[in-house]
């Protein structure tokens, strides 16, 4: 059982994912805008967080920043139809994943299940091998990258995209074979997932590692065991 931390203004959304949360045995601490939101994840350590975008005071935009420069905690943003681009935002900001209200119990248990089995199972298999690539280490074991040296701060997802990438190094994988590696079988389909999380990826290892992460168009994505692979 996970303990959950839901960030929303309206209080008949808090209470109605509480209870339906608590009845399957989770933890879950309500917070009505943002600044209630840190003072409570500076004293507590959510598992989850279910964080509405648009609250008075501090808006999701600023807590998912504030959370992503600290922490890794997996992030759900709870988005209405017309905030499309501030939904996209908090994705670039390092959200793991979204539901548009209004939305379903189950649809909401669904994502959950699909973000905490990404983020915790996926990455608790012990594993001793390293990826060198060109100036670039996946340490598959400590679940870090390593550019030139200097540790590059990736959130779980963003490392479980790049890590089955490299346990299939210089092997094409498409674009569902990918989403249902990282983010589950119920994600083929959801290609818009790979473009946001790969960009954030090559943002943060650089240009002058990117060529070694290739899109080959209308197949997928490989990672090349060396820069030069690719050219």
């Amino acid at each position: 059982m996970k303990r959950v931390l839901v960030v929303d203004d309206d209080v008949r959304i808090r209470r109605l994912i509480k209870v339906n949360l608590e009845k399957r045995g989770h933890t879950v601490t309500e917070a009505a805008n943002g600044s209630v939101a840190i003072s409570l994840m500076q004293r507590e350590f959510p598992d989850l967080i279910l964080l509405d975008l648009v609250m008075p005071e501090m808006d999701g935009i600023e807590v998912c920043r504030w959370v992503r420069q600290r922490q890794d905690t997996p992030i759900i943003v709870l988005s209405a139809h017309n905030q499309e681009e501030l939904k996209v935002q908090a994705l670039d900001l390092g959200a793991d994943d979204y539901v548009t209200k209004p939305f379903g119990q189950e649809e909401l248990l669904a994502r959950m299940r699909a973000v905490l089995r990404r983020t915790n199972d996926t990455l608790d298999q012990q594993e001793a091998s390293k990826v060198e690539i060109s100036g670039m280490t996946i340490d598959l074991s400590a679940r870090r990258v390593f550019v030139e040296g200097s540790d590059i701060r990736l959130t779980k997802t963003e490392f479980a995209l790049i890590a089955e990438l490299a346990r299939n190094l210089d092997n094409i994988l498409s674009h569902d074979e990918l989403l249902a590696r990282v983010w589950g079988p119920e994600y083929r389909g959801s290609s818009h997932y790979l473009h946001v999380y790969l960009g954030r990826v090559r943002k943060k290892i650089g240009e002058q590692h990117n060529a070694a992460l290739e899109t080959v168009p209308g197949l997928g994505y490989v990672l090349h065991s060396s820069v030069n692979a690719s050219s």
